[in-house]
């Protein structure tokens, strides 16, 4: 589990699509955040939101929001991938699926979710 100092955010395609649907300044929310040093978008979550840019409505808008950030090597399933990274990183986990919350909370890792357009909080 992080100790608290200061780290990056493993991101996932939830909260990338998310933050384009509602309009919200994904970087500058976590960044705002005294702990956070960086943003990562996992290949893994590249790769899905890729496959979702044709269909889903703001799919292509997290795609190229997800350009703006640091991009890392990931295999596999997108949540699993998320949290291999995470933990093996120490970073946090950005999601406001309620599912990967609770398996990062299961797995020690520290996560953060985003309240409305204007809030980021750790859960």
């Amino acid at each position: 589990m992080n100790s608290g100092l200061a780290s990056k955010v493993v991101v996932d395609t939830n909260s990338l699509i998310y933050s384009i649907e509602h309009r919200a300044n994904l970087r500058q929310l976590l960044l705002e955040l005294p702990e956070v040093k960086g943003i990562m978008v996992p290949e893994c979550v590249y790769r899905e939101l890729r496959a979702m840019a044709g269909s889903m409505k703001f799919a292509q808008g997290a795609l190229e929001l997800s350009e703006k950030f640091e991009h890392i090597p990931g295999e596999g399933y997108a949540d699993d991938c998320i949290l291999e990274i995470a933990k093996e990183g120490h970073f946090f986990v950005l999601s406001n699926d309620r599912a990967l919350l609770a398996r990062a909370k299961e797995a020690g890792i520290r996560a953060i979710t985003i309240r409305g357009n204007r809030k980021v909080e750790f859960v």
